[in-house]
């Protein structure tokens, strides 16, 4: 007898993301590959609207709506045209400069990390982070006004200004810092020949600054939670959920895994986000799960270890495959984001069981995380353990060692 599946329906869901917004994620039947549909709608207050138009998608996601009766997508406003002419040392000018320089010591995929160079992820952020306070500027002082502002129009009223903006919209205290530095860095290149050797008239540092909100204090699971999890789990999701606790990989660790790479003694890998030299010894219980994967997968030596279903990469530009999993996983235990943070919590659990073991020095930490010399993370997990979660890290090390 032929077994008939429901069709899932996408829910409607909010991210402030990269501006998009409500929208849904769903797999393309055709492609196979997951997609986005954007409602054109970034202001979460706009949910009815949202929800309207959400329907109207479900309804052609369904086979219905052949007539386009219902509209799934909210106009765009109309594109304000911009004066045509920009001022040589505008703002603008001076802006699309520095994003120019750093989209040329921005590194793509594999390419091996070149001193002063980031990587794709960080230049996008970058950008977007130079288009905010260009935006920012133009809603102060009207539209196409970055493009008419020389260095000499740009006052402490507005940075202060942008630097309580960006404070009300929640940002942390290092992204605060973090924006702010980039304006500090537009400034500075204003002063090159091209544009002028234009300066500040006031001192820089004589604002009034203000900071984001203070880093939450992490969650770790309890043992309940871990055990549960790991009974649910197959035999892939046990080891990932060991890669994570015993050698601190996160999910784009987890996909940059080849087969030979972890052997019985030791790891050696370079973790992709900052390129740093990354080795040591592996856990036996991490190696005993690794081990039966490998011997259960019988990919050749220089292959993924983990791939998904497909034999796809288990993170890409537009899908991850980690937190998919790790999100259904919690839901069939009965927890929440609330009760139970994300995948990343098992690299914090990790770090704390292993940062507090006798003998342990930062470089060993740094090392361990794979975070660059000037990182501060060991001060974190460098400390006597609390007594609320004495219980899962010593379960967590016996574990490991077991």
């Amino acid at each position: 007898m032929a077994k008939h599946r429901n069709k899932r329906i996408p829910k409607l869901r909010f991210t402030t993301l990269r501006d998009i917004g409500w929208h849904v994620s769903y797999r393309d039947e055709r492609t196979g590959l997951p997609t986005r549909h954007r409602f054109n709608i970034t202001e979460k207050e706009r949910e009815p609207e949202a929800r309207i138009l959400y329907h109207g998608w479900v309804l052609e996601h369904l086979g219905g709506n052949v007539d386009a009766t219902h509209p799934t997508q909210a106009k765009r406003a109309p594109r304000v045209k911009l004066p045509p002419q920009v001022l040589s040392g505008s703002l603008l000018e001076v802006a699309s400069g520095f994003i120019e320089a750093e989209r040329g010591r921005s590194r793509e995929g594999d390419e091996p990390r070149r001193r002063g160079s980031i990587a794709a992820p960080v230049f996008r952020d970058r950008k977007k982070a130079i288009r905010d306070f260009l935006e920012f500027m133009n809603e102060l002082h009207g539209v196409g006004a970055v493009g008419r502002m020389r260095l000499a129009d740009l006052t402490m009223e507005d940075i202060e200004a942008f630097n309580r903006s960006i404070v009300k919209r929640g940002f942390s205290a290092s992204q605060v810092a973090k924006r702010l530095q980039l304006v500090k860095s537009i400034i500075d290149r204003a002063g090159r020949p091209e544009h002028g050797g234009q300066f500040l008239a006031w001192n820089w540092d004589s604002r009034d600054v203000l900071h984001g909100t203070p880093p939450a204090e992490r969650i770790l699971p309890t043992r309940k939670q871990l055990v549960r999890m790991l009974r649910e789990a197959d035999l892939r999701g046990r080891t990932m959920i060991w890669l994570g606790i015993g050698c601190g990989f996160g999910a784009r660790d987890l996909a940059a895994i080849r087969v030979g790479q972890i052997t019985k003694d030791a790891y050696d890998l370079r973790r992709s986000k900052t390129g740093v030299e990354r080795f040591g010894e592996t856990p036996p219980r991490v190696w005993r799960f690794v081990h039966m994967y490998q011997e259960r997968e019988n990919r050749p030596k220089g292959q993924l270890l983990l791939v998904t279903r497909n034999g796809s990469p288990l993170v890409h530009s537009k899908s991850n495959a980690v937190t998919q999993w790790w999100d259904k996983l919690r839901k069939r235990v009965g927890e929440s984001k609330g009760t139970l943070p994300g995948f990343y919590t098992l690299r914090h659990l990790g770090a704390t069981e292993f940062g507090s073991r006798p003998g342990t020095s930062i470089g060993d930490v740094k090392r361990w995380l794979g975070h660059s010399a000037g990182s501060d993370m060991a001060d974190v997990y460098m400390r006597p353990v609390r007594p609320e979660i004495r219980e899962i890290v010593d379960w967590v090390r016996v574990r490991l060692e077991s």
